[in-house]
């Protein structure tokens, strides 16, 4: 019989008897756990404890009393007793929102697959607090941990806050796809009476990739009353990916709102939606017109790196005027835009600007530039900058854009001495799913230092999955 411990205060508890029966918990806690007879509960320093069989917990969550409701789904989160998750799952439409609160946060706790019905059903709660951690359970649901859906190995925390913008480029792992049913649920939240919950499941759409909601995440990005909202819109539209949208976003390039306008402005970049090239060029030559003091320089910046991704070779000569702009993000956006377009006739030019700068961010995209052109050489300047924390998101987003031609170039660096940098590589390498480099990574399994056997199984897994085997 599994049992829980319940707590009940006696104010004459002897503390000598109480750190005795702690340091026995202590001990046999693993052992106890490991083997499904016991779980735990302790109470206040100074209470007396009783076993309560977790049978007993998953009758109360029926009882007509809402407090001993409530107080079983709060021991059977904190617990994390998965076995009780049906249970649960089965008492989100109770009448009392005490307990339903926590229902959903015992839901939370437990991390088990089996909850997601729960967080569909609570996400359309009448309390805003209930709908809110309902988002939350959904979208961590699939995320990187321990358990749950998304059970992956991956260089992030395993716990995560998706409401910390901290992790706000974070997406489910390629290939994951949500149950429909939790996408459907997140779409209505874009309706929700509350501003902050359209924002967060807008990001939460993002985050898990919601194709089916683009036409509801249009609607949001056109019309929602709150900038927020269209804010998060945008970015679940870029992480979504598809490029039809584009037309929808170029409408909003000058929008009032500056930190929307940004993010549309990214969107259009990351989507390559080359449709925008000429609107975008005619916006920078108007803010670059503009006295200093009065410019927006993360606008002006914004608009050329999305031309720089796109990469259309109607920009060459904006990106020639500006690649040795005395503004060093302007410059490194003019590089890498030249490095997309690998006009032939600039491999000279690049090559003499190279030999005079010194900044290793746009040493680094001049050194790309030039692999691209053909000077196979400077590939071992961008899987150097791999190692550099200045550096390492340039030259990974580079590497990620490799052509099929290139990946033999990559795998030939796959023993550098820097553990940070076969990382890197491990994980640059998983996400461009070529099987050829399936060898190599076997043998980085092996590899002792840093997160590097964990990366380089975890994109054996992705090329797998991508291969259907």
């Amino acid at each position: 019989m599994l049992l829980i411990r319940s707590s009940r205060i006696d104010s004459n508890a002897e503390p000598r008897r109480l750190r005795r029966v702690a340091a026995r918990v202590r001990r046999t806690a693993s052992g106890v756990l490991a083997c499904g007879l016991a779980i735990l509960v302790t109470g206040p320093a100074a209470a007396q404890t009783r076993p309560v069989p977790v049978e007993s917990l998953t009758y109360d969550l029926k009882n007509p009393d809402p407090v001993r409701r409530r107080e079983a789904a709060a021991l059977i989160g904190k617990n994390k007793v998965q076995s009780a998750t049906p249970n649960l799952v089965a008492t989100v439409h109770d009448t009392d929102s005490s307990v339903r609160r926590a229902v959903v946060i015992a839901l939370q706790e437990v991390q088990d697959a089996r909850a997601l019905p729960g967080f569909v059903v609570l996400s359309s709660d009448s309390e805003k607090e209930i709908r809110d951690r309902a988002i939350a359970g959904m979208t961590t649901a699939y995320l990187p941990r321990e358990t749950g859906v998304g059970v992956t190995l991956n260089k992030v925390a395993n716990s995560l806050n998706p409401w910390s913008d901290e992790w706000g480029e974070v997406m489910t792992e390629p290939g994951l796809t949500p149950d429909p049913s939790v996408i459907d649920a997140l779409q209505a939240r874009l309706a929700d009476a509350e501003p902050t919950l359209r924002a967060k499941a807008a990001r939460s759409l993002g985050i898990l990739r919601g194709q089916s909601a683009i036409p509801a995440l249009l609607v949001v990005l056109r019309e929602d009353r709150s900038n927020d909202a269209r804010f998060e819109a945008a970015r679940a539209l870029r992480k979504i990916g598809d490029p039809s949208v584009g037309s929808e976003l170029l409408k909003l390039v000058t929008y009032a709102d500056p930190k929307v306008r940004n993010e549309v402005v990214l969107a259009l970049g990351r989507l390559r939606y080359a449709s925008a090239v000429p609107e975008l060029a005619r916006l920078y030559a108007r803010e670059s017109a503009v006295p200093p003091k009065q410019m927006d320089r993360t606008y002006r910046e914004r608009l050329i790196g999305a031309l720089a991704f796109i990469g259309d070779p109607s920009s060459k000569d904006l990106f020639l005027r500006e690649k040795n702009s005395a503004d060093l993000s302007i410059a490194l956006h003019a590089n890498e835009g030249l490095a997309r377009i690998a006009d032939p006739g600039t491999l000279v030019e690049i090559s003499r600007d190279r030999q005079q700068q010194k900044d290793p961010r746009i040493l680094t995209a001049q050194a790309w530039a030039l692999y691209r052109l053909g000077r196979k050489e400077f590939l071992t300047s961008v899987v150097e900058a791999l190692g550099s924390r200045r550096t390492n998101d340039d030259a990974k987003q580079y590497l990620l854009e490799s052509r099929r031609d290139d990946v033999p170039d990559l795998l030939t660096h796959m023993t550098h001495a820097d553990p940070n940098v076969r990382e890197a590589l491990a994980e640059i390498l998983g996400l461009l799913g070529d099987a050829r480099a399936v060898p190599a990574l076997q043998e980085l399994t092996k590899d002792p230092d840093g997160q590097v056997a964990a990366l380089a199984s975890q994109a054996l897994q992705r090329i797998a999955k991508r291969s259907g085997s």
